[in-house]
């Protein structure tokens, strides 16, 4: 399985569950960065309304692989904007995605929705999703990553 992992992280817990999928099952990884600063309120509560996302790259080659894997924070129960971004300019027919995002406290419930309402909006197939909660140490992120993917039957 050709596996590509895109992601967004701002304080590192998101890359940390990235660069696992990568090592457990032989991923590639590519990170957005977002430029944006200054970020209002709204720009947090309304990702899917408010396009504030700077991002490079603005777009990702995906034809190479067959599954991909999208990351993302959970802000205030929603996507970032990095990611929405990233998803609004993909076209993502005949691939099969596995949503994941990472937490410190509620949301990633309604993130994942939020995450694939999107990305079946732009023709993608959702075949899994995970949440994995940010408050532990990296070793944790790390294990519950890798019990994750056991779950979705991929290791």
């Amino acid at each position: 399985m050709r596996s590509l992992v895109i992601y967004y992280s701002k304080s590192g817990n998101t890359g940390i569950v990235a660069d696992t999928i990568k090592k457990s099952i032989n991923a590639h990884v590519k990170e957005i960065t977002d430029y944006t600063f200054n970020r209002t309120v709204a720009d947090y509560l309304f990702t899917s309304l408010i396009d504030s996302a700077s991002i490079e790259p603005r777009k990702v080659d995906i034809e190479y692989y067959e599954t991909i894997f999208i990351g993302t924070p959970v802000w205030f129960g929603s996507i970032t904007p990095a990611i929405k971004k990233i998803i609004d300019n993909t076209d993502f027919k005949n691939k099969n995605i596995i949503l994941f995002n990472t937490y410190k406290k509620v949301g990633e419930d309604l993130a994942i929705k939020r995450m694939a309402r999107l990305v079946k909006k732009h023709n993608g197939k959702i075949v899994g999703a995970f949440s994995i909660s940010s408050r532990g140490t990296i070793e944790d992120l790390e294990e519950c990553t890798i019990e994750a993917l056991k779950g979705l039957n991929i290791t």
